[in-house]
């Protein structure tokens, strides 16, 4: 008790030293504080009111439950003459409030204070805090005896023409019942928490929303946690206008619109405001007249980013003659489309959204990207493929073996570069995307919208778009089928070129516009070009007429700087690489797998590599890093599975490929590390790798084998024709896939049959009974990988065979039993072949017409079976 006294009467005796002079009269001390106003007007002096408020603490009669208020403490007057004026005055110890009443046709800037006292010891309690406020500042002294000069700058207030800014798709916030979804930023960032939680915002194969208690919010500005910023998307670009006399929702506005829908989507019925059947730029439409009526303008002028663009661009259409736009800016506007919207609805990609450590995962945008109208109305349009050819290739190994990326030299593998409406096939057909939402991409996308010229309805047109940043622009698609027979697919990125990560050059710069309007983005981000900087700059300078500096070396209206010159890697896995600047800059996976990326233009995208069907997929990595300025970048690679990897490294240089680099087929497991060493003046790319962290690091030039201690597995299958078994070599290939290994060399000695790879490693096999040509039997008895043996007590094979006189196969009994928990038996009369048996799908018994072969596969010492 006496403690706890003490720790009272202590809180106490801190509080009445922080707010001495506002319990009462009895308490007033010597003023400690000296502050200065220097108020200064442009071109028109006034009176000025000022009110001080000063803040009370009110506490219960035991000194407990405190609450603080801020109550009027002192007024006074200032009249300038030649536009300034000064006044000091002095204010006890305590915190104080200083409020300039507004003077017509002023705006006052945000207040600067500084003062003259440093405390020796910083604490949160007692410290130097200056806090803006509506039209004045709230001070919070240091100590005592204190000098602060405070300037209170008047701007005149001109008759600006009111901004909007239409932001892009996920630019806007989503809730649902007071729950945010879009954005919320600590769910993303939680490993732990699925991204399943944004589920609501699908849509259903009708176009319409599947939940519609879903509704908009604001748009994004900043999102912060704990005063970090992680991402700004609008914000850094409003302060900047309201630095140049831009007051937020009297001359400067936003756009808040359900993305979802994008240009081509009606709202559903049942949707809020009367929205049903409207579309974006039905309520662009709205939001212009609403803003003109507000502030009496008859003009407005728009900034447009990503998707925005395109809505602006529809609402212009309809709208030719009426529609009040005096200047326009178009910001990173895909408006051809862009590749990236094909990788998000077939594989899923998180369209350029992250912020800093996190990222939307790829599998949760596929789910949610299925039927929503607003990514379909970003996909490639007819226009693009016009210009820029070919945006998808697919490669079809048929009959092959599934080597991908390799295509073996001779081979009668097919390669297609899809012309659009193989592509258009491709995609409703192959993969059964939304026919519906399709079609009102096209209807969206003629070459009348891709090609309008805003300018000829009298629009002053602007654009700053992205480049130096490696963006897709043509996608892969191999399929094929391992040794099993299994099918598999696989994807890779088969050409970048310049852009902002995801909006290419040759979409973006689809618009009629006069060539002195035109800028670039040198250091391009797509999700955070309204507010980088210099485009945030440029974006001011164009639209309010100042004059703030940018740098060349950031915005630029020569194109030929947009040239991509640095090095694209190409990482075919199990392997996941992390990349380091100079700087410590970070490039790579986070903890929950999202995309990490850092480094000013870099580019990270990960494709789906081949799987079995319901198996995990692999992951391929395609990384681009700017070399141009001298960058340095520290390159290490992890194993995350068994099998094998390859990494190509390709010089850009003019955003063409000069040269490639291949590190082919080497074996990868879990505790595999490396790193990528990049060529430099004239010196090769190394890799240098430790299969384990106890093992010696081994340095590769492109072209060499690593050393690799995983044996061979082999498929175990009778061959009518040979009247005998057959052993086909097998290598674990990517993801873990069984490949046919042509390097390895098998040794049949009847009863022991033993293969060896190109690294020496060995597995043998050995049968019950010799002389099986005779017999026409055979079993295993044992199984060594590297002379090892491996338990194999619950794992059987067996196969009989018998002939007739005229050499017909008249019987054959195939058997399979695995510790895996299945045991399958196999038999063929002459005529069918009937199967008995269990396994993970259930109970098996069926009869087969003609002759069915079961194929045998070994797995580290178990066994796997196929037919």
């Amino acid at each position: 008790m006496k403690q706890q006294f003490q720790n009272k009467i202590l809180s106490f005796l801190i509080l009445v030293f922080l707010f001495a002079p506002l319990f009462s009269g009895a308490w007033i001390m010597v003023p400690s504080n000296n502050i200065t106003i220097d108020l200064t007007t442009q071109e028109l002096d006034g009176n000025f009111h000022f009110i001080v408020k000063s803040q009370v603490l009110t506490c219960d009669q035991d000194g407990n439950n405190c609450q603080s208020d801020w109550v009027d403490y002192d007024q006074f007057d200032l009249q300038t003459q030649g536009l300034s004026a000064t006044k000091t005055i002095s204010l006890d110890r305590g915190n104080y409030m200083i409020i300039q009443d507004e003077l017509s046709g002023l705006n006052l800037q945000p207040v600067t204070c500084v003062s003259d006292f440093v405390p020796d010891i910083y604490t949160p309690w007692i410290h130097d805090s200056f806090i803006q406020q509506e039209n004045g500042i709230t001070i919070y002294p240091a100590g005592v005896w204190e000098n602060i000069v405070c300037n209170f700058d008047n701007k005149k207030i001109t008759d600006k023409t009111p901004v909007l800014i239409v932001p892009g798709i996920t630019g806007t916030e989503i809730e649902k019942n007071g729950e945010l979804l879009w954005a919320d930023i600590v769910r993303l960032m939680n490993p732990l928490m699925p991204d399943s939680f944004i589920d609501p915002l699908a849509f259903s194969n009708d176009l319409r929303p599947s939940d519609l208690d879903v509704s908009i919010l604001d748009v994004i500005g900043v999102k912060d946690i704990q005063g970090i910023k992680l991402f700004d998307y609008t914000d850094g670009l409003i302060q900047e206008f309201i630095s140049q006399g831009y007051k937020e929702n009297e001359t400067l506005f936003t756009f808040p619109y359900d993305w979802r829908y994008g240009v081509s989507g009606k709202y559903a019925d049942g949707s809020p405001n009367n929205q049903a059947g409207k579309t974006n730029s039905d309520l662009l439409k709205e939001k212009i007249d609403s803003i003109l009526q507000q502030t009496g303008s008859n003009k407005i002028d728009i900034i447009a980013h990503s998707m925005g663009g395109l809505i602006t661009k529809k609402y212009v259409m309809d709208n030719p003659t009426t529609h009040k736009i005096n200047k326009a800016v178009f910001v990173g506007v895909p408006n051809t489309g862009s590749v990236k919207a094909v990788k998000g609805l077939l594989w899923g990609d998180n369209m350029g959204v992250y912020f800093g450590p996190l990222g939307l995962s790829d599998s949760e945008m596929k789910k949610i990207s299925a039927n929503m109208p607003g990514v379909y109305d970003l996909l490639p349009s007819q226009q693009l493929y016009n210009h820029s050819d070919s945006f998808l290739q697919t490669i079809d190994y048929g009959n092959n073996t599934f080597t991908f990326p390799q295509i073996p030299a001779g081979s009668d593998i097919d390669i297609k570069d899809l012309d659009y409406q193989e592509y258009k096939s491709f995609l409703l057909q192959d993969n059964n995307l939304n026919q519906t939402a399709f079609s009102n991409f096209e209807n969206l996308h003629t070459q009348d919208f891709d090609n309008f010229d805003l300018r000829a309805t009298g629009i002053d047109l602007y654009a700053i778009d992205g480049c130096k940043t490696a963006t897709m622009t043509k996608l892969i698609e191999a399929k094929g089928k391992n040794m099993l027979g299994w099918p598999l697919r696989g994807y890779s990125i088969a050409t970048l070129d310049t852009g902002d990560g995801t909006v290419s050059i040759e979409s973006s710069t689809n618009l009629p516009i006069n060539k002195n309007n035109k800028f670039y983005s040198l250091i391009a981000d797509h999700s955070k070009l309204l507010s980088k900087d210099g485009s945030r700059q440029q974006i001011v300078n164009i639209i309010s007429n100042s004059n703030l500096q940018v740098s060349p070396d950031i915005i630029t209206q020569d194109v030929s700087k947009c040239q991509l010159n640095g090095k694209a890697i190409e990482v075919f896995s199990p392997i996941d690489i992390t990349v380091i600047d100079q700087f410590g800059n970070k490039l790579g996976l986070a903890e929950d797998k999202s995309i990490v990326n850092e480094i000013t233009n870099a580019s990270f995208d990960i494709l789906a590599g081949p799987a079995l069907p319901e198996a995990s997929q692999d992951k391929h990595k395609f990384i681009y890093l700017p070399t141009d300025n001298n960058q340095t970048y520290t390159i290490t690679l992890q194993g995350t599975g068994t099998g094998i990897y390859t990494i190509n490294v390709k010089d850009i240089q003019n955003t063409i490929e000069t040269k490639t680099e291949t590190f082919s087929n080497l074996p990868v497991t879990t505790t595999l590390t490396g790193t990528i060493n990049l060529s430099n003046n004239g010196s090769p790319t190394t890799l240098t790798i430790k299969e384990t962290p106890s093992s010696q690091a081994i340095t590769l030039l492109p072209g060499d084998y690593t050393p690799d201690t995983i044996p061979p597995e082999a498929i175990i299958e009778f061959d009518p024709i040979k009247k005998d078994l057959k052993f086909t070599p097998l290598r674990q290939g990517f993801a873990g896939q069984a490949e046919f290994d042509p390097d390895v060399v098998i040794k049949d000695q009847d009863d022991t049959i033993t293969l060896t790879d190109k690294a020496g490693n060995t597995t043998e096999i050995k049968l019950k009974d010799k002389n099986r040509k005779i017999t026409m039997k055979a079993e295993i008895k044992s199984i060594k990988y590297n002379n090892k043996l491996v338990d194999t007590s619950n794992n059987q094979m067996n196969f009989l065979w018998l002939y007739d006189k005229k050499s017909n196969l008249k019987m054959l009994t195939q058997r399979v039993m695995s510790k895996n928990g299945y045991n399958i038996l196999a038999i063929y009369n002459g005529a069918n072949t009937t199967l008995f048996g269990k396994d993970k799908s259930g109970y098996i018994m069926k009869t087969e017409k003609g002759l069915k072969i079961l194929k045998v596969t070994t797995d580290k010492g178990n066994l796997n079976w196929n037919y």
